[in-house]
């Protein structure tokens, strides 16, 4: 683990609303797709960022955003865009494997009191950097309060 700072950022992205899941894996694809078309695909940052926690929103009212980091303003097709606030996170590497993602997130809890984290009631964010992914490897960023 580490702790980083992230800076206010530009993103651009796609939504979708519902059950947290395979339809997200499905949005990443069809961004990533977008991302490609778009020329912006080499030495990216794509963020997976689910808004909502599933414990206290409807599955069905979950949103879930695939943003990517980037300067440009104008694009060939329609998008969203939004800042996304900066702040104080503790960053874990992990394997780029949809198990060992989902393994992390089943012990989040325990791996929080490990740390002592304080954690911030704001969305925990996936990190795709390309030079990571391509080594096999992605980011999960928790918010945490700074000491």
């Amino acid at each position: 683990m580490k702790i980083e700072y992230l800076k206010s950022t530009k993103v651009v992205y796609f939504r979708r609303v519902g059950i947290y899941g395979t339809e997200n894996k499905l949005l990443m694809r069809a961004f990533k797709k977008w991302v490609k078309a778009e020329e912006l695909f080499q030495e990216s940052t794509i963020l997976g960022i689910a808004l909502d926690n599933p414990q206290n929103t409807p599955a069905k009212d979950c949103r879930y955003d695939v943003c990517l980091i980037t300067d440009k303003k104008r694009f060939k097709d329609n998008v969203e865009q939004r800042t996304l606030t900066g702040g104080t996170y503790a960053v874990f590497k992990v394997a780029h494997i949809e198990k060992v993602i989902i393994d992390f997130y089943m012990n989040i809890a325990q791996t929080i009191a490990k740390n002592q984290l304080n954690v911030l009631s704001k969305p925990i964010i996936e990190r795709y950097k390309q030079n990571l992914v391509d080594k096999g490897y992605c980011e999960i960023l928790i918010p945490i309060e700074q000491k």
